[in-house]
């Protein structure tokens, strides 16, 4: 009152500065959720007769294998990553696997971006499925 400074634009500059500091810590948080959406490990899981959950992640591609639709053994499984452009990676075979089994991880960086998985399944009466799950 004796300096002859206006209260209403001091409260004014209070009331600008704490609408900055929530901004940002909103900001922050929603960083902080979101990046892994955007830049984390990209899971996608396949529905066709041989059954996998594919996780992508830092040029690696893990593949979980979770079994035949079916329910019959898989006595070899073979499987490579197709990337952009026609390229794949080199094709990895597994003998007898079980439900549950991590193949991988399948260096892709190489390769360049994966746009699909094909697999080759042999089941234990000889019969013979391949597919390609779309990323």
């Amino acid at each position: 009152m004796v300096c002859g400074q206006s209260l209403k634009k001091r409260y004014t500059m209070q009331r600008e500065m704490a609408v900055v500091a929530v901004l940002a810590v909103v900001v922050i948080i929603l960083a902080y959720l979101l990046f892994p959406v955007f830049f984390g490990p990209t899971t996608v899981t396949s529905t066709g007769d041989v059954r996998f959950a594919v996780i992508l992640s830092d040029g690696n591609a893990s593949i979980a294998y979770e079994g035949s639709a079916d329910g019959r053994n898989v006595t070899d499984l073979q499987i490579a990553v197709l990337a952009e452009g026609g390229r794949s990676s080199q094709r990895f075979s597994f003998a007898d696997p079980q439900p549950g089994t991590v193949l991988g991880p399948v260096e892709t960086g190489t390769v360049g971006k994966p746009v699909g998985i094909y697999y080759v399944a042999v089941y234990t009466d000889g019969t013979e499925i391949n597919n390609t799950i779309p990323i």
